[in-house]
């Protein structure tokens, strides 16, 4: 009997195990280690994480080239003049080129089950021309340039039912994404344009978000239709919180770049004692729930914070080689401590 290189070494942690327990006797435990052989893999690479990343690499560089080409006047005016119709006529053009697209990615998902990516990918396109309808749509309305954001809030509403109904968390992650994008845009144009939405400048509104978008990840698991979906929910709005939080700790409540070049970086104690607080907390919370992913999330911006404190405070008082090996001996030391954990979960 063969079996792979993982398989192996569930296998020999196993009979080790019962033989420790002895459930099986010290010879039978040998004749079990004899009794398979490990079948060379025809290949080391991965193959599964390339096709990921790679399809994530090709939905980003769509999702961008999109958003440029509707902000593009020049681009969205060539465009006009090649398919020379009324607004009106475009926009159930591409309602049409919608339905077919997601009709299209739903018959081969029936068809190709098994190619996940590339499936999901092509709903990518129904995405695309969801967000031509709504141009054309608020164009043939003739609706104001201020109602911007109902636009992407709509999109955002779409996206969402879509995912729903096909059970897509591609859709669903875009659908956040609109989400996200259309509370920036409504922030900015409830302040008037201004830099400040209610004393709040862009990072610290995120930190709102952030908070937001965690908190109604739990009424998403506790709702049966979009249950599916709270890993994706919940981890965005981690990500986004932390990456708020992060930015508030090095610009403070600053929007003014002379202003914040001039302030001294003390001043903003209360954000890096947040983000502290918040990675502490998460690193405690996903070791205690056994959620990893939370765990990692709260040591990597617990180590971005320290890291980014020490480039602040040391990088203008510091000699620059005292300051690299410092850094260079921290470094070892975080991977020297890491390793040992890694050598104790593997034992385990």
């Amino acid at each position: 009997m063969q079996f792979t290189e993982e398989q192996h070494q569930t296998l020999r942690k196993a009979i080790q195990h019962w033989e420790d327990q002895q459930l099986i006797s010290t010879a039978t435990a040998e004749t079990l280690r004899q009794s398979y052989e490990i079948k060379e893999s025809k290949s080391h690479f991965d193959w599964r994480n390339l096709s990921l990343i790679a399809f994530f690499f090709a939905i980003a560089c769509i999702i961008l080239s999109t958003a440029l080409f509707l902000l593009d006047d020049w681009l969205m005016s060539v465009m006009n003049r090649l398919i020379g119709a009324s607004a009106l006529t475009k926009c159930v053009l591409f309602l049409i080129l919608t339905l077919g697209t997601f009709s299209l990615g739903v018959r081969r998902r029936r068809k190709y089950p098994s190619q996940k990516y590339s499936n999901e990918a092509l709903l990518i396109f129904g995405a695309i021309f969801i967000a031509f309808f709504l141009t054309y749509l608020s164009e043939a309305l003739q609706m104001a340039e201020g109602s911007f954001p109902v636009f992407v809030g709509s999109a955002a509403v779409c996206y969402g039912i879509i995912a729903v109904y096909l059970k897509s968390h591609l859709l669903w992650g875009i659908s956040l994404a609109a989400l996200a994008t259309w509370y920036g845009i409504e922030t900015f144009y409830f302040s008037s344009e201004s830099s400040y939405f209610l004393g709040m400048n862009l990072p610290l509104r995120y930190v709102c978000f952030g908070l937001l978008l965690t908190v109604g990840s739990v009424m998403v698991k506790k709702t049966s239709t979009t249950q599916a979906f709270f890993p994706i929910t919940y981890y965005s709005g981690l990500l986004v919180l932390f990456s708020s939080l992060w930015l508030l700790s090095i610009f403070g409540n600053q929007t003014d770049l002379s202003v914040w070049g001039n302030t001294p970086q003390y001043q903003f104690w209360y954000a890096t004692l947040l983000l502290s607080a918040f990675s502490i907390g998460a690193i405690w919370w996903g070791l205690s729930r056994q959620e990893r992913l939370t765990a990692e999330i709260g040591i990597l911006f617990f180590l971005l914070n320290v890291y980014t404190r020490y480039f602040e405070y040391g990088w203008d008082t510091l000699h620059r080689v005292l300051f690299f090996s410092l850094l260079a001996i921290s470094f070892w030391f975080i991977g020297k401590k890491a390793e040992g954990i890694w050598n104790r979960l593997e034992q385990d």
